[in-house]
């Protein structure tokens, strides 16, 4: 059975409904609801525009292949890496907890582009029903991995409607170190440590890291955020001149953060030290009160 549009509680309803028994059953048994709210209705992250879908299977790449023969990212995740990285528990831990929730139920997918990328699979959010029963709600999937310490928010530019929503569930998973946050590997690094420069140089893949901004400092075409006095040994984001409009939008202004704390994500470069490129709101959060 497919699902019909949700209503405005969040809960979905079936063309043909089970018997009261079975509902109550169902209920009964259904697992302790977590603090994650029922998927919105409107909004630039919610069910507006989500079709319904029904997923066959969650491949090893932890892409959902819909029934129809489309294949759609859980956009704004990153998770554990493949085995052959290292960390195979938790990556199976990811997949065994999307087959189990998702492979051959209906769900509500919501694209964030009309154009596949070039693997061939639609960039989306996805909302199912938590629990059994007709009455139990839509949540959003990409939260309820993140609340659940099974993936990190990654600021793909198609997911920056979902950052707010996405970052608020990843952290209380991040600050109580639960799923992936016990690894060290996956915490955020503290710019202010010593000896973090030179550790951030060896890392691969998305970086997290949390630092005081010292100052700010300039080129013909970017502006640098410098996480230390050491301005070549130690830390420094680099936004480019062109982006800054975007960031000013939200809120970010380079000059307004001296002496505030941020977290950013991203890639380490090495080229003049170990340097990450942003150029949209979704890679940094600042951390601190307006002083």
């Amino acid at each position: 059975m497919r699902p019909t549009k949700p209503s405005a509680s969040g809960r979905r309803s079936f063309s043909i409904l089970p018997p009261l028994a079975v509902v109550a059953l169902c209920l009964f048994f259904a697992p302790r609801a977590r603090a994650l709210s029922p998927a919105p209705e409107t909004g630039a992250c919610s069910l507006e525009n989500a079709a319904p879908a029904t997923v066959a299977l969650v491949d090893e790449d932890l892409d959902l292949l819909i029934d129809d023969g489309r294949r759609a990212a859980l956009t704004g995740l990153e998770f554990p890496p493949p085995p052959a990285q290292g960390a195979p528990e938790r990556r199976a831990a990811a997949h065994k907890r999307l087959s189990e929730w998702l492979t051959g139920k209906d769900i509500f997918l919501g694209a964030f582009s009309g154009a596949a990328d070039r693997w061939g699979r639609i960039p989306a959010r996805v909302f199912a029903a938590k629990g059994e029963g007709a009455q139990a709600p839509l949540v959003s999937v990409g939260a309820a991995l993140l609340e659940e310490g099974l993936a990190r928010f990654r600021p793909d530019p198609p997911a920056a409607p979902c950052a707010k929503a996405y970052l608020a569930a990843e952290a209380p998973a991040r600050e109580t170190l639960r799923g992936l946050w016990s690894d060290p590997e996956m915490r955020p690094v503290d710019a202010g440590a010593k000896g973090s420069g030179a550790a951030l140089l060896q890392r691969k893949g998305m970086v997290i890291v949390e630092g005081k901004i010292h100052g700010l400092g300039q080129s013909a075409g970017a502006i640098y955020l410098n996480f230390s006095q050491k301005r070549i040994e130690d830390f420094s984001v680099v936004i480019s001149r062109r982006d800054l409009s975007i960031l000013a939008a939200s809120g970010i202004e380079p000059p307004r953060l001296i002496g505030r704390r941020a977290r950013v994500r991203g890639l380490i470069e090495t080229g003049f030290g170990p340097r990450m490129a942003i150029s949209t709101p979704a890679e940094i959060e600042i951390l601190d009160a307006t002083p």
